[in-house]
């Protein structure tokens, strides 16, 4: 999974969070400490999500060193004359 699933993920899972909160009929004692457990988690995600646009991953080539393309060696060409 790449990480930017995972941190859209984590900030939907801390969104859901906060939501159930809010709809389940619970304690305020327990609503409170969902509520801030959901901004922990969602501000989380948002913290992945910039350090990804700050310090962008560089993409790893697909094929292994071993299977890569020889280049063919060109020989050089000797000076031309216009003589």
């Amino acid at each position: 999974m790449g990480s930017l699933t995972k941190a859209a993920l984590i900030c939907g899972s801390g969104s859901m969070i906060i939501l159930i909160s809010i709809l389940i009929n619970l304690p305020f004692v327990v609503q409170i400490v969902l509520l801030l457990s959901g901004l922990a988690v969602s501000v989380y995600g948002v913290f992945l999500l910039v350090k990804m646009v700050i310090h962008p991953v560089e993409k790893v080539s697909i094929t292994p060193p071993d299977e890569k393309m020889a280049t063919p060696i060109k020989k050089k060409k000797g000076p031309s004359s216009t003589l």
